[in-house]
């Protein structure tokens, strides 16, 4: 990453109550709390022209949900993680910073159960089939059991 562009995101994850720090070679990762993430993600994307988001992964940590935005800025590329409770697995939707974001949140929702509010999508399946059992956990939590997903849906193999 160029050292003026280091400097520039070093100092908005200061101003969120963390820091950058550096992986490997043109690649940093910066841990923001979801009460800071929107402000730090609209510095990256408005003052400092990172546009390009990559895509965004979510994890099932245990106790909570992570979020991880992947930006690419010229040949570098910064991982912003946040984290929310999976007991109450809400984030703030980032698609009036970003708009292309809005099938990733989908995504994240159908597969761990993150509500992504103010996606006006939100309540749309992506990946999912529409007759996805409400009372079953999303796909990807630890808690979900692949058998009990196959029953249900009724996509038992018989056995020969």
């Amino acid at each position: 990453m160029s050292e003026l562009f280091l400097q520039q995101v070093g100092k908005y994850a200061a101003e969120a109550g963390t820091k950058l720090i550096a992986m490997r070679k043109n690649e940093s990762v910066v841990e923001v709390s979801q009460d800071k993430l929107k402000g730090f993600l609209g510095h990256l994307v408005n003052d400092l022209y990172t546009r390009h988001l990559m895509t965004i992964t979510g994890l099932d940590l245990g106790q909570n949900l992570q979020i991880i935005y992947h930006f690419s800025h010229e040949q570098d590329t910064i991982h912003v993680k946040t984290n929310v409770p999976k007991a109450k697995p809400m984030a703030l939707s980032i698609i009036d910073i970003v708009p292309g974001a809005i099938l990733y949140e989908m995504e994240i929702h159908d597969m761990l159960g993150v509500e992504f509010i103010g996606n006006p999508w939100k309540d749309r399946k992506l990946l999912l089939p529409d007759v996805w059992p409400t009372d079953l956990p999303p796909p990807l939590l630890k808690t979900s059991k692949a058998d009990e997903v196959r029953r249900r849906l009724n996509l038992e193999v018989a056995k020969q």
